[in-house]
């Protein structure tokens, strides 16, 4: 069994594929590349959980699964309930059942199918709460049919194809849906924005620590793919800047995907593997990882935020002098960290009880 290393720098971009989301929330006609912090955050979660995937391949296939779905349970599930219930308590929450099942982002996908003019109305924070945990919904998912498939994929040659072959579906299927359902919110879908959570898994597969053969690789990402990486992500937002920004995203026009998948795992690979001390002085800088290692508290509430600040600036006059993003900000940041100190770093040392 292959010994599984954090690198913190990941942490760092965490952040950052964080702050994306959150500014484009904020202001969608300046940041609308922004939602792309989400398919960066796709692109991260497939590299990392192929890692351990390979990492867990020479144990028995049950025993490892087990091991990996009790574990994804606990990093997963107490804090997304927790969030669930109190905004549904609170705020309320349309459609819960199917927020608590993990299937919303198809309920998305349905309704805009069925009522196309849902997609053309305004972005507002508040006009369905959660609706952000449909990128959570395509995660689990995710965790729950990719390990499943990996383990039955034969390491080497073949386990690379077939992945290349789930890549190319994904890019299948965003093209079918563009000719044929336009206005659709197709890529809330696992068929079409799995592409990026495909691309991190290959990342994985052709870049194993332990593999001498391909030590060549690892030299490239460590000297030139995080800045060619970012260098095609920015050359991208500027080249296909849409006329009308929106907060859809992961969809048009479908070539632009498969650009920027590529662009955001060329990054994934460069930061893990460089050497280079700005870069890692930059997302080793222990504010930007602490804030990384809670980057998913930070997004299961930093939408709540809107109606919160709303009611605390209605009862307290001090904040209404507060410029609303900057208040927003701060109180995601305060109540994540609450909630990482209370409920998420404690659950998680019962992971212990299921090592790799």
């Amino acid at each position: 069994m292959q010994t599984l290393e954090h690198r913190r720098q990941i942490d760092g971009l965490r952040f950052f594929a964080f702050l994306a989301v959150f500014m484009i929330h904020s202001d969608v006609e300046h940041f609308w590349w922004g939602s792309y912090g989400v398919s960066l955050f796709f692109v991260i979660s497939g590299f990392l959980i192929t890692r351990i995937l390979i990492a867990s391949q020479d144990r028995p296939r049950a025993q490892a699964l087990k091991a990996f779905y009790a574990r994804r349970a606990l990093r997963i599930f107490p804090a997304y309930y927790l969030v669930l219930g109190l905004a549904a308590a609170t705020v309320g929450i349309a459609y819960l059942p199917a927020f608590a099942l993990y299937v919303m982002n198809w309920g998305i996908f349905f309704y805009t199918w069925i009522q196309p003019e849902l997609v053309d109305a305004p972005w507002d924070p508040v006009r369905m709460h959660g609706i952000h945990f449909w990128s959570l919904c395509v995660e689990e998912q995710f965790y729950l049919v990719f390990p499943l498939l990996f383990s039955f994929l034969r390491p080497g040659s073949t386990r690379l194809r077939w992945l290349l072959a789930m890549w190319a579906a994904c890019i299948a299927f965003r093209f079918v849906f563009a000719a044929l359902l336009p206005k659709a919110a197709y890529g809330l879908i696992p068929l079409v924005c799995g592409e990026y959570l495909v691309a991190g898994a290959v990342g994985a597969v052709v870049f194993p620590d332990a593999s001498r053969t391909d030590e060549r690789i690892r030299a490239a990402a460590r000297q030139w793919m995080f800045p060619a990486g970012l260098a095609l992500v920015v050359a991208v937002f500027v080249l296909f800047r849409p006329e009308s920004p929106s907060i859809d995203h992961v969809m048009h026009p479908p070539h632009m995907q498969t650009l920027l998948a590529l662009g955001f795992l060329a990054m994934v690979l460069g930061l893990w593997q460089t050497d280079n001390r700005w870069v890692l002085g930059f997302f080793n800088y222990a504010p930007f990882r602490f804030l990384g290692k809670i980057s998913y508290g930070l997004y299961l509430i930093h939408l709540f935020m809107w109606p919160l600040f709303d009611w605390l600036s209605a009862h307290y006059s001090v904040l209404r002098d507060v410029p609303p993003l900057v208040a927003r900000f701060g109180l995601t940041i305060l109540l994540a960290t609450g909630m990482w100190q209370l409920v998420e770093a404690p659950i998680l040392k019962l992971k212990g009880k299921f090592p790799y």
